[in-house]
């Protein structure tokens, strides 16, 4: 295994803590949100909620495409997220290896477990978000009428990506806490 880890790009710490911003705000407003044009009974703030939760999706698309521009420009970032060869992949067997005997892997962009499972969230993420800007130009008026007919495909879609994300969230915070209890440098990824 490769010990040699490097620090994030001040660039790729901005754009994670945007990208933890916007997530986690989708993620809460979409629990009690109510479609506008589902008008009968609602309180005014789930039609906020509503419209909140799409033009912060919006935004969160292109922090999304901002983190991918940034995956394409760093190769250490790519290997990171996408540990499927090399000294990377090794890092994957070495990191279950420890898991067994109680041991967490190191932070930093060395790719291993914990960078196949933040790209796995990318990848789930992302999906969201392209089902989310499809379905944003779907509904007429920006959400004050009902989409037309093929709107439930993407909507279906979104649904159950959102069930990984919820999964990838509370598991990245339950790992992090668990590192940072261990090691509190981990929390240097949120330094600007």
């Amino acid at each position: 295994m490769s010990e040699e880890i490097q620090e994030w790009p001040r660039s790729t710490r901005w754009i994670h803590v945007g990208f933890a911003l916007v997530v986690t705000f989708l993620l809460f407003s979409e629990l009690d949100m109510k479609a506008i044009w589902k008008k009968v009974g609602e309180l005014p703030f789930r039609h906020l909620l509503f419209h909140a939760h799409m033009w912060v999706g919006m935004f969160a698309t292109l922090v999304i495409l901002a983190f991918w521009l940034e995956i394409v420009r760093i190769k250490k970032l790519r290997s990171h997220l996408f540990p499927y060869n090399g000294e990377y992949l090794e890092n994957i067997c070495t990191d279950i290896k420890g898991l067994a005997d109680r041991r967490l892997p190191p932070s930093g962009m060395r790719g291993g477990l914990p960078g196949m499972v933040h790209g796995f969230g990318l990848l789930a993420v992302t999906g969201m978000a392209i089902l989310g800007f499809v379905m944003f130009f779907l509904i007429p008026n920006y959400g004050v009428a009902a989409p037309i007919g093929i709107y439930q495909i993407p909507k279906k879609l979104h649904d159950f990506l959102s069930s990984f994300v919820w999964l990838y969230w509370w598991g990245h915070i339950a790992m992090a806490a668990l590192h940072t209890i261990k090691s509190p440098a981990v929390l240097r990824v949120f330094r600007p």
